[in-house]
This record gives structure tokens, C-alpha cells and sequence, in this order.
């Protein structure tokens, strides 16, 4: 009698187990009577439709959930209690995790014969979230590490008013940077592009170039040589703050920020496109003097005389 019970058990554990909350999966292993009352994991069983009494022992289950098997066709109503002080360590898994410790009673509606069973119930897996690509893209943007730029002027250190200051970065910092973050099987490749350079020039004025600037090349005349990215002061930067207190040698602050364009794409998902922008700066000090320059005639043709605070490569200084 007692295997046919266990079997009619075992025959309705699946759909009992669908109502059960956690436990959806079928029986993973059959302990027979020995669950309730043994080893410190002793629980009290909750009593099923049929009105038959649980285990004996005074321990805590989760709420029952009953269930008929066979489609309807079976005599059987089963009530699943959670035992849980057996999942809180009193037993040790009885099969493939995640999965919990059930008190399965079964009641025979025509008869009044009743079977509890203590068995444990494996979970089925939960199904993984989808992978957002583009929360992955923006993941790869915050990783990366860009440079920021390396400022070049001409004249250096000290400029003339009047005199086209030429300005440029680096030109090894002007190429593409990518990152990619993967989750699972989709991985989104973030690339950021530069765009151009913004440029600060300290007296209020701002320049904007589209690319890293030119280099000036002391080795060539001046004369063979041009930029699409300067800056002329009109006035000095005598008075401003300096280093060592003297006003004379006061100084702009001369700022650049390269603008990055970033877009994404995908494998494993669909999606790709802009992200937002991204920019790096630096910054550097350049000290603005005047030239004091007059005619003066001499027995040759005018010439002009200067009286230079500092005169800009371009000139020999």
C-alpha cells in the first residue's frame, strides 16, 4: 500500500509543484517518511484537503498549495508545504539546485487513505534578463580613457600683440579610441572620433578648429608656412597674476578641449548610433607683451627699431 501511494504521490507532484511558488520543477529526489522528525530538521507539516494530520515536531513550513493530478482523472488531492528549517540548513540538498524541501500530503478522495511524503523539489532555472546593448555601449564609453591634449603655441611663452599666435595640439592624440563591454552573448563597441578643438585664449577670446591645428615648423621660412588655427591678441597680459608677483610678467591662461564624437554598435543585438560626446583639456600659461616700434630715418631706406620684451620664434627669439 505504501508504494502505491508514494507513486500516486509522484504522479501529481508535478502539477501540485506548478502552485507551490517556488517550486516549479518535477521531484528531483524521494525521501521517503524519514523527512519530518529527524535531525534537528524536524518541521510541522500543514494538514491536506483530506483532513489527515502532518509530520509530528513543532518546526516552521511555508503556507500549503494543493493540487490534483492525472489531468483530474485521479482519486488524489496533494497539499506542498516549504519545510522550511530542513532549507535552512537541517538537510542537505536532495537534488539539483536551486530547489527546496517540500512536505507533500496526499489524500485518496474516494477512500480517505492519506501518505505524506517529505521531498525535495528542484526550481527551474529563471530565464535571464535581456542584455540592453546600448546600456552595454554606454558602459564602454564611461570605460574609457582618453587623452587629453598636449598644447603647442607659436610664438612660446610669450607672444606679441598683433602677431597671429599659432595654436595646436598634439597631433598623435588625433585618431579613434574604442572599447567594447560584453554581457552574456552581446557585446557593443563604443568608438569615440575627434572632431576639433575648442580653444580659450585667456583675453575673452575663443577659436574653434577642426582639427588638432598645424604644426610650425622652425626649419622652414615663415613665409612657406600657414594654419587654419590662430589667435591674434589685441592687448597685453601685463597686470594679471603671476607666479612670482611682478605684474610685468603677468599671463593668459590658454585652454583647450577636444570635443569627442561617439557612436556604438552591436553583436549579438540589434542597436548602434551616437552616444553622447565626450572632451578632454588641458591648459597652459602664455605671457602677451607689446612691441614699441618706430620710424626712424638713417642714411639707407626706414627701419624699423623695436624695443622687444620677448619676441616670438618667428623672429629668431
Amino acid at each position: 500500500m505504501r508504494r502505491v501511494l508514494m507513486a500516486m504521490a509522484a504522479a501529481v507532484l508535478g502539477i501540485g509543484s506548478a502552485m507551490a511558488g517556488p517550486a516549479s520543477g518535477p521531484a528531483a529526489a524521494d525521501t521517503g517518511s524519514a523527512g519530518a522528525g529527524a535531525g534537528g530538521g524536524t518541521v510541522g507539516v500543514e494538514a491536506g484537503s483530506g483532513g489527515g494530520s502532518g509530520g509530528s515536531g513543532g518546526g516552521g513550513s511555508g503556507g500549503p498549495s494543493t493540487g490534483g493530478g492525472n489531468g483530474g482523472s485521479s482519486p488524489w488531492t496533494c497539499t506542498y508545504s516549504i519545510l522550511a528549517l530542513n532549507n535552512q540548513g537541517g538537510f542537505p540538498p536532495g537534488g539539483p539546485q536551486p530547489g527546496a524541501w517540500y512536505s507533500v500530503t496526499c489524500d485518496d478522495i474516494a477512500t480517505g487513505a492519506q501518505v505524506t511524503q517529505t521531498v525535495w523539489i528542484t526550481n527551474s532555472p529563471a530565464a535571464a534578463p535581456p542584455v540592453d546593448p546600448r546600456v552595454l555601449a554606454l558602459q564602454a564609453e564611461d570605460a574609457m580613457t582618453l587623452p587629453a591634449p598636449v598644447i603647442h603655441l607659436d610664438p612660446s611663452g610669450s607672444s606679441v600683440v598683433g602677431l597671429a599666435t599659432w595654436l595646436w595640439v598634439d597631433p598623435s592624440v588625433w585618431h579613434d579610441y574604442s572599447v567594447t563591454a560584453t554581457a552574456g552573448a552581446v557585446s557593443a563597441t563604443a568608438v569615440a572620433r575627434p572632431v576639433g578643438v575648442t580653444w580659450s585664449t585667456g583675453d575673452g577670446g575663443s577659436v574653434t578648429c577642426g582639427g588638432p591645428g598645424v604644426v610650425y615648423d622652425l626649419a622652414l621660412p615663415s613665409a612657406w608656412q600657414g594654419t587654419y588655427c590662430s589667435h591674434t591678441y589685441s592687448r597685453t597680459s601685463i597686470g594679471l597674476p603671476t607666479p612670482d608677483g611682478d605684474p610685468d610678467h603677468g599671463q593668459f591662461a590658454v585652454a583647450a578641449s577636444i570635443e569627442w564624437a561617439v557612436s556604438w554598435t552591436a553583436v549579438g543585438a540589434a542597436g548602434g548610433g551616437p552616444l553622447p560626446p565626450l572632451y578632454t583639456s588641458s591648459s597652459i600659461p602664455l605671457r602677451v607683451v607689446q612691441i614699441e616700434s618706430l620710424n626712424a630715418t638713417t642714411s639707407g631706406p626706414s627701419a624699423l627699431r623695436s624695443a622687444r620684451y620677448g619676441l616670438p620664434s618667428r623672429f629668431g627669439a
